[in-house]
């Protein structure tokens, strides 16, 4: 028996938001996105119990799963209490505009880690974070957090860096410190066309910026989380990361959509890459699409293995090696980040060893 991982769209890729830079309208917009039906949970249900994993992790992710309501979620976990024995944990990545007490207390009693999408102060989530008439939506995303700490939820918050919001990471960093958000989540943006994007220098410039912050604060006893950076400093530690995009290689989750469709990432629901639906007889079984899509990832530049730094970098997310090249888009960029910060990772993983 070994864990199963399952990234589960409950709400397919319907949101109640409309944001600039969101790579899943493309992927969803030709399908026919509604909610996860009680005959799928069922037949989901039944899947995994018939594959016996020793634990199971379940995310929920959209569009926006909260739209899939509440008693969505009631069903899939009675069902999961009813037919599984294994440990399971939960969570969910939402916009926030739905939390409410009732939720709050749901996620409470289920154990959730909520990721909340929050890109910064006013100025820089309403640049690209706004709801489906246009408008901020800052205040209500900041009631959200404030009801789930009211309930003891336990959440970080996540932020796509693009050109622009890489400009005001300082500016992000205080706000996000006067919010006294402790657990953080940095997303490089890849460009999917409506005027975003990313460069390297941008890129180089947000890590080297960001690592600085980090170290200033944790150097004075203020130790606040960012999960690319915990990575890094558990690699120096001996540690395998916990981010599949710094693993190096593809396969360590499915990704469920609201009809049972199956897929090997969240970056590659496309059709060329179905894996079938969880209606198969064995939809979990590794069949030769995914070992395609998994030896693919495993093709690594040969630049890359003679890297210095390759065992920080192993050659990064198979989404950012190009087409024709197995060379990873911020090849430059990670080298002289590594360089840059290289010695302060090693005292900090020295000091976290001592803990």
């Amino acid at each position: 028996m070994k864990p199963l991982t399952l990234l589960i769209k409950p709400a397919a890729g319907l949101c109640n938001m409309d944001c600039r830079y969101c790579f899943y309208k493309a992927a969803s917009k030709d399908r026919e996105n509604r909610v996860m039906s009680a005959e799928t949970v069922d037949a989901l249900i039944q899947k995994i119990k018939a594959y016996q994993p020793s634990a199971l992790s379940v995310l929920f992710q959209g569009g926006e799963p909260t739209l899939a309501g509440l008693d969505f979620f009631r069903y899939f976990i009675g069902r999961v209490q009813e037919n599984l024995s294994v440990p399971v944990q939960y969570a969910l990545q939402t916009n926030g505009l739905l939390i409410d007490a009732a939720y709050a207390a749901f996620f409470k009693t289920y154990g959730f880690l909520i990721g909340v999408s929050l890109d910064g102060d006013r100025k820089t989530n309403d640049r690209y974070r706004r709801d489906k008439n246009g408008g901020g939506v800052l205040p209500r995303v900041l009631e959200a957090v404030s009801l789930l700490r009211r309930y003891g939820v336990a959440f970080n918050i996540l932020s796509v860096v693009d050109d622009e919001n890489a400009r005001d990471l300082e500016n992000t960093w205080q706000f996000f410190k006067k919010q006294g958000f402790e657990y953080l989540q940095f997303i490089p943006y890849v460009d999917e066309g409506g005027g975003v994007s990313l460069s390297e220098e941008a890129y180089e410039t947000f890590l080297k910026q960001s690592f600085d912050l980090w170290y200033a604060d944790c150097m004075h006893g203020k130790y606040v989380s960012v999960r690319h950076i915990d990575n890094y400093i558990g690699i120096l530690l001996g540690r395998p990361p916990e981010n599949c995009a710094m693993c190096g290689v593809c396969g360590s989750y499915f990704v469920v959509e609201a009809n049972g469709d199956l897929y090997p990432c969240d970056f590659y629901c496309k059709e060329p890459y179905r894996l079938g639906s969880i209606f198969d007889a064995d939809p979990f079984s590794v069949g030769e699409k995914q070992r395609r899509f998994i030896a693919a990832s495993e093709t690594i530049h040969g630049h890359c293995r003679a890297c210095e730094y390759y065992a920080l970098c192993r050659g990064g997310c198979r989404r950012d090696r190009t087409e024709r090249d197995t060379k990873n888009r911020w090849c430059r960029v990670y080298r002289n980040f590594f360089a840059y910060a290289g010695e302060r990772m090693l005292r900090a993983a020295d000091l976290f060893a001592g803990r």
